[in-house]
């Protein structure tokens, strides 16, 4: 790991300066690192009680020539106590071929949802919700193949992105073995202005996918985000996604499960922002023990979060977790926790979308 950063470092100063002499013929290229510490305190669970670096990111980026961009991703992440290292995104791609038109080609976060387009340094709170740790894995799903975008010329705002992946792996499966079908999916997205520096975005998502043993999992959902700006901050933000999962094989019962969770913001100045996140989750089809009759399950959550920004590269974060695991005729099962946060940003952070 040491030596790839090494090489990349190298690569980036050496454009840099060559940039200075030279020719604007040479590519613009950019470089930042991110990294992103987290300490819990779990009250049932104290083998996790420690500091530790969460993941820590290194990326190069820039225009290969007037047609097309480039980006290459490396992260390391801590998995039980040892550092992996990995490419979490690679790819090439282009705005400017034709208008309203743009694509990547490579490895990449998929574009779906809202959560899964977003490194976890870059999310409002600080752990993932269950729904996105069940469906996409606390660190988003990104795979490799083709995604295109088009952003529709019409009068109303409406940008749809369609891609396909090969799927050898998901999540955080260990195992890469080719899959049945090829990963599939659709996230169409309008804007609406609401005047006054507000504005709403609502996007819907379809994905399908069929691993190596003939388990097809399909996904519908939703997600949407409103922000209120006043200034440099926002001094309203809500975030929300609600996710459906139907699961089935020719060996297994069909499998549904549906999850969501919304969380509001207050911004109360530049630098100090107020959330608090509900979440919800239940497993439409689970059953009790040697019965086929349904068992209601609800599992909830709520975790206020208060953050605190002495700049756009420097975030502090404070969050408590309650989560309540209810399944019909047994005893509530309770989890809390208190986090912190600290998030390093190095370089020429690319931006967001909205």
């Amino acid at each position: 790991m040491r030596s790839v950063l090494g090489i990349l470092i190298f690569m980036a100063l050496t454009q840099r300066a060559s940039a200075q002499t030279q020719a604007p013929l040479v590519q613009n290229l950019n470089f930042s690192a991110a990294l992103d510490a987290v300490a819990p305190i779990d009250f049932e669970d104290s083998s996790n009680n420690q500091l530790q670096i969460r993941s820590a990111e290194f990326m190069l980026y820039g225009a290969l020539d007037p047609y097309f961009d480039a980006l290459i991703n490396f992260a390391a992440h801590n998995e039980e106590g040892e550092y992996k290292a990995e490419l979490h995104e690679g790819y090439i791609g282009s705005t400017k071929l034709l208008p309203g038109f743009r694509f990547k080609a490579g490895t990449f976060f998929l574009g779906v949802g809202r959560l899964n387009q977003f490194h976890q340094h870059d999310w409002p709170f600080i752990s993932a919700p269950r729904v996105q740790s069940e469906f996409f894995a606390d660190e988003g799903i990104h795979d490799t193949g083709l995604e295109m975008s088009y952003l529709l010329p019409t009068d109303s705002y409406w940008d749809i992105t369609v891609g396909v992946t090969n799927g050898y792996q998901w999540g955080e499966d260990s195992v890469r073995a080719k899959p049945q079908a090829p990963v599939l999916y659709i996230h169409p997205v309008t804007f609406i202005d609401l005047g006054a520096d507000k504005g709403l975005q609502l996007g819907l998502n379809y994905l399908t996918r069929t691993d190596a043993q003939g388990l097809k999992t399909q996904l519908s959902g939703l997600d949407f985000v409103f922000k209120q700006k006043e200034g440099r901050f926002n001094r309203w933000f809500l975030q929300s996604e609600i996710w459906y999962q139907n699961q089935n094989s020719s060996v297994t019962d069909r499998s549904e499960k549906i999850g969501a969770y919304i969380y509001p913001e207050y911004g109360i100045s530049q630098n100090w922002a107020v959330g608090l996140r509900f979440d919800g989750f239940s497993d439409l089809s689970q059953t009790f023990e040697g019965s086929t009759d349904k068992q209601k399950n609800l599992d909830y959550a709520f975790a206020p979060t208060l953050t605190y920004k002495t700049s756009e590269f420097a975030i502090w974060r404070m969050a408590y977790t309650h989560e309540v695991k209810n399944v019909s005729q047994e005893a509530d099962k309770i989890d809390r926790k208190i986090e912190f946060q600290f998030i390093a940003i190095l370089g020429a952070h690319p931006a967001h979308t909205f």
